[in-house]
């Protein structure tokens, strides 16, 4: 799952990021126990110096039934076990959440391979 977000402003950015990594990161992941990383980033404009207001999150789940974690996702949600933050743009540039599944298995076989050359 790939999900976009933006602080609500410049100077609530590091509200916006410890409210990400301590509560929302882990209300996810409970979530979808089939998550098995997260790793997230900044959007860069080589072109424009300073710092972009745009992130990205980037969930690495180990199943490929998608609809049942969207579905759990969802079902958090509206059983209110996510915690919201009033950091997060929720107007001018709304978080965006995108589901993509691993195509032919080419990850998890190089991770088998890895783990038979030990």
């Amino acid at each position: 799952m790939l999900a976009w977000s933006s602080p609500a402003s410049p100077d609530q950015a590091a509200e916006f990021d410890a409210w990400y990594e301590s509560t929302h990161i882990p209300q996810i992941r409970a979530a979808i126990p089939s998550i098995i990383a997260v790793s997230r980033y900044q959007l860069v404009d080589p072109e424009s110096p300073g710092r972009s207001d745009r992130y990205l999150a980037v969930y690495e789940l180990d199943t490929d039934d998608i609809p049942a974690a969207a579905a759990a996702l969802a079902d958090s949600a509206a059983a209110g076990r996510m915690d919201m933050t009033t950091a997060m743009n929720v107007t001018d540039n709304p978080p965006a959440a995108q589901w993509f599944q691993e195509v032919a298995g080419l990850a998890r076989r190089a991770q088998a391979r890895r783990r038979t050359d030990r």
